[in-house]
């Protein structure tokens, strides 16, 4: 089912928030600019996890509301109560704007935009992040990339397709993109317990996840570059 790897990072929980690389500030301070938010908004983190963009949302703004579906985040998270995308837990009209971090791939579109749209107030703004870092300099032997794809490609049938085109005649404006890169360097077994987050990883059995390491584990050297692609894709309601 679906909502069995939507949820997988709730197996991983402390890993993927200690682990995961920070989200660039410099498109969360664009986002706020391009949304016209000023210290007074009240924001929602939807998808909230374990509550990495929301500690970014709290530095800037005075009113914070956190919403994630999967208890074991949430109980890292401390402050998100229980809803999802499809059905928000908040009042019509009651947020100036919503921020989504890496989770709009996992939301039903025909259900979540028109949810999102409800909950915002006029000329309300939607800022959905993403950090691309799967590449690595130098590439990763062939045997080991074929090793860590093959759960990737058992998980397909789980996956939603393309999002975007829900987007096509909803109550939002054009979407628009904006990029920022940065990079970290990490030695081979900080690498594994990245890639340990991904859902199709953070979705296989323990001893399953540590067998395939430890294959995997033997054909790495490091220490590995990886390029960080940030992406900021945000529109805002037709006025």
């Amino acid at each position: 089912m679906l909502a069995e790897l939507r949820l997988s990072f709730g197996n991983v929980a402390e890993t993927y928030d200690r682990v995961r690389p920070p989200y660039s500030r410099v498109l969360l301070d664009r986002a706020e600019e391009v949304l016209e938010l000023d210290a007074q908004a009240r924001v929602l983190d939807l998808g909230a996890g374990t509550g990495r963009v929301t500690r970014e949302l709290v530095r800037r703004f005075e009113h914070v509301v956190a919403v994630e579906p999967d208890e074991r985040m949430r109980a890292l998270h401390g402050e998100a109560v229980a809803g999802s995308a499809e059905a928000i837990p908040l009042e019509d009209a009651s947020v100036d704007a919503v921020f989504v971090g890496e989770a709009f791939h996992w939301f039903d579109p025909e259900a979540a935009i028109p949810e999102i749209a409800r909950v915002l107030r006029p000329r309300g703004g939607l800022a959905m992040l993403w950090t691309h870092w799967w590449e690595t300099a130098p590439p990763l032997p062939d045997e080991a990339l074929r090793l860590l794809r093959e759960p990737w490609d058992r998980s397909q049938s789980q996956r939603r397709p393309p999002w975007r085109g829900a987007f096509d005649g909803s109550p939002f404006e054009l979407l628009q993109v904006e990029h920022d890169t940065d990079e970290i360097t990490v030695e081979a077994d900080e690498l594994l317990t990245l890639y340990s987050t991904t859902s199709a990883l953070a979705s296989l059995p323990p001893k399953e996840r540590e067998a395939l390491f430890d294959r995997v584990r033997s054909l790495l050297a490091g220490p590995y570059r990886l390029p960080l692609m940030h992406d900021l894709t945000w529109t805002r309601l037709a006025a």
